[in-house]
């Protein structure tokens, strides 16, 4: 095995893991993240490298979307270490599955295996989705308007009761699309086939040129219910859609009796719990999340959350504060420390804005929007 650095700028690094067969090189994406470390562990490194198969790692320091010259640099560098290749592969999940078909081509790839990729984030492409309008408003775009150069063909596994499956389509002229649906899975549907144990084996196969999408959907779909996931994703669709607060929560409380349960599944938990006034489960959940990646942002945000429930506002805002102040913004944090600002100080506004009466309020607004057929 032979590690190396082929590029590094104060915005992206790229490195490769090489050395094991010249069969087949993977060529990773990162997806969106809240470090700005370049020498991070990249997306699929341990398990390729385990798994003795060669790999190329590109990470950008920002949730950018790859919209830089640096990128396209690294691209050029990258494509000149999998020359030689019999197989290249782009792989990436959410941001990275985007870079992995728009910009497989610029590094050789042949194929993508893109997991619930966007198309764009760009308003003016997708204006059905505004899951990321705050980083597109920083965005110029200047990638995915100039240089894109799709692969040839792309495997993608997508939640189909969601935007998703627009996003697959809006691929469909651009390259031959091998659909992969995934039902409930969620967004990024990744977290879903890993606790199966079936992202990995995808992998494996993918590199030795055996992958059956379809046995590989199939297999997904018998076992879905082992994964926790599974009810994350429809306790959050029981909450969108209208039904009942109980309903959310027992389907959020069932992902957390799994093993394997992810920190994800803990904080969804922990949020739902405080808002059905159950304090003591949403701290021992959040505490539990806590204790693996206690900087995480989706801890803090929850955890702010279950404090403002129980009326510790400034604790609440505190934890915010540390929040908005991380060096890769991955939310809309400076507009909810703002709203909580006004709860400290303005009585009234503080009893207008209960956490709880506003979340059900958004789950309303949700329904009608829905209704009427109107984005979220």
């Amino acid at each position: 095995m032979v590690a190396s650095e082929i590029l590094r700028t104060k915005a992206i690094a790229a490195r490769a893991v090489t050395g094991f067969s010249k069969d087949c090189c993977f060529v990773t994406f990162e997806p969106f993240g809240h470090s700005a470390d370049l020498d991070r562990t990249a997306f699929g490194a341990n398990f390729l490298s385990a798994s003795r198969i060669d790999a190329v790692h590109i990470l950008p320091a920002q949730n950018d979307w790859y919209q830089h010259a640096d990128f396209l640099e690294a691209c050029r560098r990258v494509a000149e270490v999998t020359r030689g290749y019999q197989q290249i592969v782009a792989y990436g999940s959410s941001m990275g599955g985007y870079a992995a078909i728009r910009f497989g081509g610029l590094v050789g790839a042949g194929s993508a295996f893109a997991l619930s990729p966007q198309f764009s984030i760009d308003p003016r492409q997708v204006p059905f989705d505004r899951r990321w309008i705050e980083q597109a408003r920083k965005l110029t775009f200047v990638s995915e308007s100039v240089s894109s150069r799709f692969v040839p063909s792309a495997f993608i596994a997508y939640d189909p009761h969601g935007p998703d499956l627009r996003h697959a389509d809006m691929f469909r002229p651009h390259t031959n699309v091998i659909d992969i649906p995934l039902p409930n899975s969620g967004h990024p549907c990744t977290l879903y086939l890993a606790e199966l144990g079936l992202l990995q084996a995808a992998v494996v196969d993918l590199a030795k040129g055996t992958f059956d999408p379809v046995a590989f959907r199939h297999r997904a779909r018998r076992r879905r219910k082992e994964a926790p996931e599974f009810y994350v994703t429809l306790s959050h669709r029981a909450s969108h859609r209208g039904h009942s607060d109980t309903l959310s929560l027992t389907l959020a409380e069932r992902a957390i009796t799994r093993p394997q349960a992810s920190l994800r599944c803990l904080t969804h938990f922990a949020v739902l719990a405080a808002h059905a006034g159950r304090m003591s489960d949403a701290f021992e959940a959040v505490d539990r999340a806590a204790s693996t990646e206690p900087h995480h942002p989706a801890v803090r945000r929850a955890q702010s959350e279950i404090l403002e429930v129980a009326g510790d506002l400034d604790q609440a805002v505190t934890i915010l504060e540390r929040l908005c102040q991380d060096p890769v913004p991955t939310g809309n944090d400076g507009t909810r420390l703002a709203h909580l600002r006004w709860r400290q100080r303005l009585p009234l506004y503080r009893q207008l804005t209960h956490p709880t009466a506003l979340r059900r309020f958004g789950r309303l607004l949700d329904r009608a929007r829905r209704g009427l057929g109107l984005p979220r």
